[in-house]
């Protein structure tokens, strides 16, 4: 057990290495999240028409920051790990010996330092932007978006492993991020959609995440109140770590 710890780590290190040294994809990944709410801003403040809605804005401003999050990171990480089987990486590891547990988990971990970083100017870019004082609510809307990235990026693992190319990757973005959007609550109230949409809503591990996140700005809940729903995110995210580490091909 010891020893596959440390290939984890090993793992782990060498994910963060060479993410330190492609400036583009942390330029994606960290600017890209911290742009896209400025652009939210910029939308809701100086569109004519949105104004004339008076949606409070600030409200949403974080469970739409978590989303971008999750957005941005199923793709990053998806396509960083098609481009790795593509180049024999993934090959080379599990013919040095690195298990197929350890190599999911080294990935998940290294890519989850990454986003670590990510919520935290993600969170702190929002609140600033908006000018939301979070107060006690900073450590569990924080803790709330990183688990949602962290299940994002064990969800890019997962489905990475049916794919050969990056191609085969873009089918996917649309098939998973347009529904999520529009079923996990952020966009229309679970209460007011068909049962059958309710049913798959409840499938889709942002849905919890936001529930918690509208929770926290929206309803005045505390986390306790959200509690079942951020276990179950946090049940997603062990259920997809446990499926991508089986679905890691034993030869590419």
């Amino acid at each position: 057990m010891l020893e596959g710890a440390r290939d984890v780590l090993r793992v782990a290190r060498r994910v963060i290495l060479q993410t330190l040294r492609d400036p583009r994809f942390l330029f994606l990944s960290l600017a890209v999240p911290v742009l896209l709410v400025l652009l939210l801003k910029g939308i809701f403040e100086g569109v004519p028409a949105f104004r004339a809605l008076r949606v409070p804005i600030d409200d949403y401003a974080l469970p739409a920051g978590g989303f971008m999050v999750f957005f941005l990171a199923y793709i990053l990480s998806t396509l960083v790990l098609v481009r790795e089987r593509r180049d024999g990486t993934l090959s080379r590891m599990l013919a040095v010996g690195y298990g197929r547990p350890a190599i999911t988990g080294g990935f998940v971990l290294g890519y989850g330092a990454l986003a670590l970083v990510q919520t935290a100017l993600v969170v702190s870019a929002t609140a600033w932007f908006f000018g939301i004082d979070l107060g006690s609510r900073v450590v569990p809307v924080s803790l709330t978006t990183f688990v949602l990235s962290m299940v994002s990026i064990a969800m890019g693992v997962f489905v990475s492993a049916a794919a050969r190319t990056e191609g085969q990757v873009f089918p996917t973005i649309p098939l998973l991020i347009i529904p999520t959007m529009l079923l996990c609550g952020l966009v229309l109230p679970l209460d007011q959609l068909p049962r059958y949409l309710r049913v798959l809503a409840h499938v889709l591990p942002p849905t919890y995440a936001e529930n918690v996140l509208l929770g926290l700005m929206r309803r005045g809940h505390s986390f306790v109140d959200e509690l079942p729903s951020f276990l179950t995110l946090l049940g997603f995210g062990v259920a997809l770590i446990v499926g991508a580490s089986v679905s890691v091909r034993t030869r590419e």
